[in-house]
């Protein structure tokens, strides 16, 4: 800011700058070299990109033998960052699950990863660097990401989620009609924040009493009881998005 007085005899040590930025009144430093110019650096908060500021202008003015204050307010200003950009996904295809690495300029700790239309688990790594976990999505098919940033999206490009798999133990179970029995269900990776839900259907429902099945968040497996019910013999199927089915033999007797 450059300082302007006006009316009356200015007395020039008396001069201080100030910014009023967001509502915040900050003190400015008066310039080595000029002292009619005072200088400030602003540290734009992470999650903002935008910001209104004014100047107000402090000084005495000489009238008779006694010092006036007076004040010297500036319009209204804007400005927004405009140098935000990605510049590429580190890997253009990946299995649920897995981290992914996007290199840009000045992330937000906000900002959200969207594939095929879903929000991904995103983690702030640096202003260079954000991650985010490949959301269960059906396996073998490109979807368009983009980056969540102030209330727009950003176009990256397109991903490939590869096949990954469900592991379910023991292979098959047999078991008594009252008994319980206990199958474990794990992934290779942590599942994501609210958990991984696998979806379990059977073509003997009347023989399998069992609960929702899903895997806690930052887990890679969860166990789960299985009761017997009437005598019968089929199996069990889970499946997740992105993972190929599995089939469970079940065997229930008397």
């Amino acid at each position: 800011m450059q300082a302007e007085a006006k009316g009356g005899a200015v007395r020039k040590s008396t001069l201080q700058g100030n910014i009023v930025i967001d509502g915040e009144t900050l003190p400015m430093e008066r310039n080595p070299a000029d002292p009619n110019l005072f200088d400030f650096d602003y540290v734009m908060p992470d999650d903002q990109s935008e910001a209104a500021f004014y100047f107000i202008l402090n000084y005495n003015v000489l009238g008779g033998s006694k010092e006036k204050p007076k004040q010297s307010i500036s319009k209204l200003y804007t400005f927004q960052l405009v140098n935000k950009y990605v510049i590429q996904l580190q890997v253009d295809r990946a299995p649920v699950g897995r981290p992914v690495t996007v290199l840009g300029r000045r992330f937000f700790r906000s900002d959200k990863i969207v594939i095929g239309g879903v929000e991904a688990e995103t983690r702030f790594k640096s202003d260079n660097e954000i991650e985010f976990l490949v959301p269960p999505l059906p396996a073998g098919e490109s979807y368009f990401v983009q980056l969540q940033t102030d209330g727009r999206m950003v176009p990256i490009g397109n991903f490939m989620i590869d096949l990954s798999l469900l592991k379910v133990a023991p292979k098959s179970l047999a078991f008594a009609s009252g008994e319980t029995a206990v199958l474990v269900f794990s992934v290779d990776f942590d599942a994501p924040a609210g958990g991984l839900a696998v979806r379990i259907t059977t073509d003997i429902p009347q023989s399998v009493i069992m609960p929702e099945v899903i895997i806690p968040g930052g887990s890679r497996s969860v166990s789960v009881a299985i009761e017997g019910g009437r005598p019968g013999q089929g199996a069990l199927f889970a499946d997740v998005p992105g993972m190929k089915e599995v089939t469970i033999p079940i065997s229930v007797t008397e």
